[in-house]
């Protein structure tokens, strides 16, 4: 279970409680985030590296792979290059068109200014003893990265062949559900699902709501054990 930029494994705890008498959730933390090292630089593929390194260390051959927003693109990411690491992919609130526009207003979200401003107290409790304004700088540069060049696109959907479940809310602040219900269509496994409200913050979301859609959608994969 991966959470979203500048997050947690902590803000999964909810809906990893409410999956647990139908999975083994594993909620790791990203490079950079809750309290580990930040590097000097950030990429879609150092972060999906690291993810399968971890599934090593919990001697974990293969696993179905939740993403929230930002852990959404590097979970479709995982099962584009890693695809014998993953039997499944769940997405939700994940953007995975980075346009000028989308760009220049994730990187205003991104802005240490804007966040030391806004969510000081909550950064610094997410990220103990690290100098955050390193890390939101970094993602910062990385969406600007993913806008000149795209880690996944067009090409790259039909070639995910896991079972995707694209989970959406029609009043998401960041991403339209119509740009997850594209996707959902745009996967030869593809399956969306909408429902009413935000999805941003995850917070706002019901965790036994989101649990009931995934123990379906997990009970429907053949080959997930």
């Amino acid at each position: 279970m991966l959470h979203g930029s500048r997050g947690t494994y902590q803000e999964l705890l909810p809906l990893a409680n409410a999956l647990t008498p139908v999975c083994t959730p594993i909620l790791p933390n990203l490079i950079g985030h809750g309290g580990r090292e930040i590097p000097d630089s950030l990429s879609v593929r150092e972060i999906a590296e690291d993810i399968v390194q971890q599934m090593d260390r919990h001697h974990v051959e293969k696993a179905c792979c939740f993403g929230y927003s930002f852990g959404g693109y590097v979970a479709l990411f995982l099962a584009r290059h890693f695809p014998e690491r993953i039997s499944g992919v769940c997405t939700l609130a994940t953007k995975v068109r980075f346009d000028a526009e989308t760009v220049k207003l994730w990187t205003k979200l991104s802005s240490a200014e804007r966040i030391r401003h806004l969510q000081a107290e909550q950064m610094n409790q997410r990220h103990p003893g690290q100098n955050w304004d390193r890390l939101v700088d970094g993602l910062a540069c990385l969406y600007s990265q993913l806008g000149e060049k795209p880690e996944l696109g067009d090409d790259d959907w039909p070639r995910i062949k896991v079972p995707v479940l694209v989970m959406s809310a029609d009043h998401d602040q960041l991403v339209s559900w119509e740009e997850s219900l594209s996707l959902g269509f745009a996967l030869p496994r593809g399956h969306s699902f909408t429902f009413a409200g935000q999805a941003h913050p995850f917070s706002v979301m019901p965790p036994s709501f989101l649990a009931g859609v995934i123990k379906r959608w997990l009970s429907s994969i053949s080959d997930f054990t």
